[in-house]
């Protein structure tokens, strides 16, 4: 039974050149993207920051504590910062937003890596109530804010960097980068290589149909725990590989639950029996209701 440490520990003297890509480390992009680098990381794309120099700049703040989501996430920061696989690269294109009025919360981070690559990471919901709300909201909006910031960050991006794209997140993170990833223009939608939606819920009947969502389910890779409830919310075209987690129920949704082995998650057959029950009386329950319903329910909760 393996987890993060482990990974690093094996795999982090190899460089992105030399093994590309994998789940693990769409899954530690996605970590990073919960650290509040305002002020580190640039906000445009002309003047990157290695990895290692913005990791000794967020540790060295005063309020490094208060910039995290959960205190692993220092401890994930560190170790990336002092392993060859990691330390170089580029880190840009931050942004970050929260407006209550507007029931929006949305954050981004740009990782340019060794293969000329970048991968765009979406920060999933935080503790603020704004975040959880515009959660609750996609049950019943074929849009919210925050998805319509993604798909405007990307091409933002793409605009001033020609490169071929990895996108990615966890929790509403997951469910930004395939929102984006599905409503760029065409021609953007083909230098996209991968989406990784670790446990990030579905979307609407709406969304599924939609012809550019379509178009990127077979680049998508969904992962979600064996318990998991938030990855199960809605509907999902792209088909899902079930994590082992080393926690319990909602726990799950917690990525450092999740067990690695070697270079690569630690795979189940299936969901739980008892997971797949709740899915199907909450989806049951939140598709018999019309959407003036949800939203009722939404702003009551």
């Amino acid at each position: 039974m393996g987890n993060l440490s482990d990974y690093l520990s094996w795999r982090g003297d190899l460089s992105l050149n030399t093994v590309p890509v994998t789940p693990v480390d769409a899954l530690i992009f996605s970590i990073l993207s919960y650290l509040n680098f305002e002020g580190i990381v640039p906000r445009d794309t002309m003047n990157p920051i290695p990895l290692h120099v913005a990791a000794d700049a967020f540790l060295s703040l005063a309020d490094a504590q208060d910039r995290i989501r959960v205190k692993n996430d220092l401890q994930v920061l560190r170790a990336v910062a002092n392993t060859p696989r990691f330390q170089n690269v580029r880190l840009c294109f931050y942004r970050s937003k929260l407006i209550p009025e507007e029931e929006t919360q949305f954050a981004a981070l740009a990782f340019l890596l060794d293969d000329s690559t970048a991968f765009l990471a979406f920060r999933g919901t935080d503790y603020s109530l704004v975040g959880w709300k515009e959660d609750f909201n996609m049950s019943f909006q074929d849009s919210v804010p925050a998805q319509r910031e993604a798909a405007a960050y990307v091409t933002e991006f793409a605009e001033n960097h020609p490169v071929l794209l990895r996108l990615g997140g966890h929790s509403k993170g997951g469910n930004l980068a395939v929102y984006a990833a599905a409503k760029v223009n065409p021609i953007l939608q083909k230098r996209i290589l991968e989406v990784y939606n670790l446990d990030g819920p579905g979307f609407t009947e709406a969304m599924m149909n939609d012809a550019g969502y379509l178009s990127i389910v077979p680049k998508i890779q969904t992962y979600i725990p064996q318990s998991s409830i938030i990855g199960m919310l809605l509907d999902q075209r792209d088909e899902y590989r079930v994590i082992k987690s080393r926690q319990v129920g909602l726990l799950q949704h917690e990525p450092y639950s999740w067990e690695i082995q070697a270079g690569s998650f630690e795979f189940a057959e299936d969901i739980s029996s008892t997971n797949r029950f709740v899915d199907k009386a909450i989806s049951s329950w939140i598709r018999d209701m019309t959407p003036k319903e949800r939203e009722a329910f939404v702003d009551a909760t």
